[in-house]
């Protein structure tokens, strides 16, 4: 795990990742608007990447595996009639797989294994359906 402390800083976030493949790193990932840089090393390295936040793979259709996408929108139209309400914060929403606020994108230009697809998408039913907790 390699933090930059920086949300923007696509240059350091390129460092962090290349020095993440000298050490022999198997797959890459990361958060803020700098993960381009850091996408685009594991490009040059044929490093699947697996993205969040939004569905990366326009940033390389080779190596961009899935996306965990974030969906506001499912809890902003609670937010904007809890505002017209009167209420103005003091509850907490979350964004999950079951409330369509989470999403996982995979990638059908990576040559992803069907099996490993499938896999991954009965997790994501277990996880909605409860049968799979995931770490809090």
């Amino acid at each position: 795990v390699t933090y930059t402390g920086s949300f923007s800083d696509v240059a350091l976030a390129t460092e962090a990742a290349e020095a993440l493949v000298t050490v022999g790193v198997e797959a890459l990932t990361g958060t803020s608007q700098s993960a381009v840089g850091a996408v685009n090393v594991a490009d040059e390295n044929g490093i699947p990447w697996f993205g969040t936040q939004s569905n990366q793979e326009a940033w390389s259709t080779d190596q961009v595996v899935a996306s965990q996408v974030y969906h506001w929108e499912v809890i902003l139209d609670d937010m904007f009639e809890m505002i017209e309400e009167g209420t103005l914060g003091g509850e907490a929403m979350s964004l999950t797989l079951e409330n369509g606020g989470l999403l996982v994108e995979i990638n059908g230009c990576f040559n992803l294994d069907s099996d490993i697809e499938s896999g991954a998408q009965d997790i994501i039913k277990k996880i909605i359906a409860g049968d799979i907790n995931p770490p809090a």
